[in-house]
């Protein structure tokens, strides 16, 4: 069961919280039907961790880049695609990477921060 794609009518603002990547570009779900994915590749945040979390969640926790926890699954995806795009982002790169995504909680330098570490992790 997908929970992290977040959907509201009409989107709170264009959030970004609704971010999944389909055949690996990042795509708003609550922008779509679902007959528009039939036969596409589906990634959620979901489909990060696997025994362990994902490098990038782990960053998340560490660098403290999450709050209430709305925005987050928007985040992390955008994110991966960024950092499958650019290995080794500069902080203006993810900044401009994740301009699609709102986050009203924490602001933004622990989501950078985050990134940045966990583009460190996924590169060793």
């Amino acid at each position: 069961m997908v929970t992290s794609a977040w959907s509201s009518w009409p989107p709170p603002k264009w959030t970004g919280a609704c971010t999944v990547l389909l055949d690996g570009e990042p795509v708003r779900s609550c922008l779509m039907l679902a007959v528009q994915a039939d036969g596409s590749a589906l990634t959620t945040v979901e489909g990060l961790a696997g025994d362990e979390l994902h490098p990038l969640q782990q960053a998340f926790a560490d660098c403290h880049g999450l709050q209430c926890g709305f925005c987050t699954p928007g985040f992390l995806i955008s994110a991966l695609h960024l950092l499958t795009e650019n290995p080794d982002p500069s902080r203006e790169e993810i900044r401009a990477g994740l301009s699609g995504n709102i986050c009203r909680c924490t602001g933004y330098v622990g989501i950078v921060d985050a990134v940045r570490q966990a583009a460190i992790a996924m590169r060793s």
